[in-house]
């Protein structure tokens, strides 16, 4: 039966036509061939070698659905999980290279990016005294003699040249004086957005924000992380795989060094989630990080292959990972993320071993 297989996380800020050329082209490498398209959807099909002419061959749709904001909503549904499942790392590669429109809420509108911004305000120049036109003085008729007019005797109090040089020095003054009270206001305003954004900081720590590495659990203990719970149910080291779903004389071995995780997953939220791998990490004491990989896929149980399906809010599913790690390595603990793309936010299960 048909159904939703996996979707591309986020608003895609392409045209409906610009996602499914992505997709058709990205498909084509992966050994699909094209079946029919409409305006906002692809349908292609793959033939495996040893299949029966007779036999329907594994198909996907992948939908480009319109979105009111701009950009479209884009899944994958069809009939060929094994096939989504197989080609599960270069599906998340594909859709981590899509371009996405950023969440509401996040960013600052132009608007206000300004306002973040220190801007150089040029100060007034410094008053000026404007001097006044007089007349000259009158010259004396010729052929008498000049003498010069009596002087005043001294008077109390400031000359007006003298009061205009001590305006304009008052005014430079006070020039001055706005000049540093602004540059005091403003590293006053710097300190104390400086003091606020610490103590912010400090708060998240202390209140266990997903940049505080939180307390590692034991196994068959819950951890929550954002809207989901992991609890981990088992764990051993193993330096062989056995192939799942098959009969055990077909079945093929991988040798190696492994680390097996079975596991119970909750969706908490209101909406579906999509998991994928890049939820869960394996972390030993050396700092050293593994990932599951989708070449482990068919070493893992049938009815614990969870990641690329749709989990419906509510629901608990079994799952298992497998990793791959090196012959030293010890001191592991399971990392298990919120299962969303633009979060950093985790728990941790201490395996014991």
């Amino acid at each position: 039966m048909d159904g939703e297989l996996a979707s591309v996380r986020g608003t895609v800020d392409l045209s409906s036509q610009e996602a499914l050329d992505s997709a058709e082209a990205f498909l084509m490498q992966q050994g699909y061939t094209r079946v029919s398209r409409a305006d906002d959807s692809l349908t292609v099909e793959r033939r495996p070698p040893d299949q029966a002419a007779e036999q329907e061959s594994p198909r996907l749709t992948v939908s480009a659905i319109p979105q009111p904001g701009g950009g479209v909503r884009m899944a994958v549904s069809g009939n060929d999980r094994q096939g989504l499942q197989e080609r599960q790392d270069a599906f998340m590669e594909w859709s981590e290279s899509l371009p996405k429109k950023p969440q509401e809420g996040t960013g600052q509108p132009e608007d206000q990016q300004s306002d973040m911004q220190t801007h150089e305000v040029p100060l007034p120049p410094p008053p000026t005294v404007e001097t006044q036109d007089l007349p000259p003085a009158p010259q004396p008729p010729p052929g008498t003699s000049y003498a010069p007019p009596p002087t005043a005797a001294p008077r109390s109090g400031m000359g007006t040249g003298m009061k205009l040089a001590l305006g304009g020095c008052i005014g430079l003054i006070l020039l001055g004086l706005l000049t540093v009270g602004g540059c005091f206001a403003l590293i006053a305003n710097v300190d104390t957005s400086t003091d606020s954004e610490s103590g912010s900081s400090e708060g998240k720590q202390k209140s266990g924000s997903s940049k505080g590495k939180q307390a590692a659990v034991a196994i068959d203990e819950p951890v929550t992380v954002g809207d989901v719970t992991w609890t981990v149910t088992s764990a051993k080291q193993s330096r062989q795989l056995t192939q799942q779903g098959v009969p055990k004389q077909f079945a093929d071995n991988k040798q190696g060094n492994f680390v097996i995780v079975d596991f119970d997953f909750t969706n908490n939220g209101s909406d579906a989630i999509t998991l994928d791998n890049e939820s869960l990490a394996l972390v030993d004491s050396g700092g050293g990080e593994s990932k599951p990989s989708s070449e482990n896929f068919l070493y893992v149980p049938e009815n614990r292959r969870i990641f690329l399906e749709r989990i419906n809010p509510g629901v608990t599913r079994q799952g298992e990972a497998i990793f791959e790690v090196a012959p030293s390595a010890s001191g592991f603990q399971l990392q298990a993320g919120d299962a969303q793309m633009f979060t950093d936010e985790n728990g941790y299960v201490d395996l014991g071993f």
